[in-house]
């Protein structure tokens, strides 16, 4: 999740010339036209943005809460995570079809996440089976379950309701784009 993957970026925009802001915008650009951009234009997912936000972030207990609705939201804040291995192949020659968020497991101050992956047999069947999050994102016995810290994903959920908040002010996912994609950079 977070961490590695932002530093090797730019510790490439660095070797390629490419300034940190003009880096900055090309993630957000990125990540705007990813699964995340899409839930963005939802106003049902920024309502649930800051109401959950509020819930686990500020200890008010807004109405409508259930755990089905939270990892609902869940599966859709972290749209982009789980589309890895969306196609893979099973040991047994099946492909993994769809995954969501179905339980959490706390420890300590840790999450460990609990997905229904469904996945299609080689002759069409479909079925489905409940897995961790595991640290390589793969099935394999020896990849081990991910304990996220719970403070980072309370700050993806505040960040998502911050981000939700400007893209509704700007009047969409498509003018936020717009502007960020000027030649002026977005300034």
């Amino acid at each position: 999740m977070p961490g590695g993957g932002q530093r090797a970026g730019l510790a490439g925009a660095a070797e390629s010339g490419v300034s940190g802001s003009a880096q900055r915008i090309q993630q957000a650009v990125e990540l705007l036209q990813g699964p995340l951009g899409q839930q963005l234009d939802d106003p049902a997912f920024r309502q649930a943005a800051a109401t959950y936000d509020r819930f686990l972030n500020d200890g008010e207990q807004p109405e409508g809460i259930t755990k089905e609705s939270l990892y609902d939201f869940g599966t859709r804040l972290f749209a982009r995570e789980m589309q890895k291995g969306v196609g893979d192949k099973l040991p047994d020659g099946s492909t993994i079809t769809e995954k969501r968020l179905v339980s959490a497991y706390q420890r300590g101050d840790e999450v460990a996440l609990e997905l229904d992956i469904r996945a299609q047999k080689p002759d069409g069947t479909p079925f489905n089976y409940r897995a961790p999050v595991t640290k390589g994102r793969t099935s394999k016995d020896t990849d081990e379950v991910l304990f996220i810290p719970l403070d980072a994903i309370r700050d993806r959920i505040r960040g998502a309701r911050y981000l939700s908040q400007a893209v509704e002010q700007a009047g969409g996912v498509a003018n936020v784009l717009a502007q960020l994609q000027q030649p002026s950079g977005g300034a």
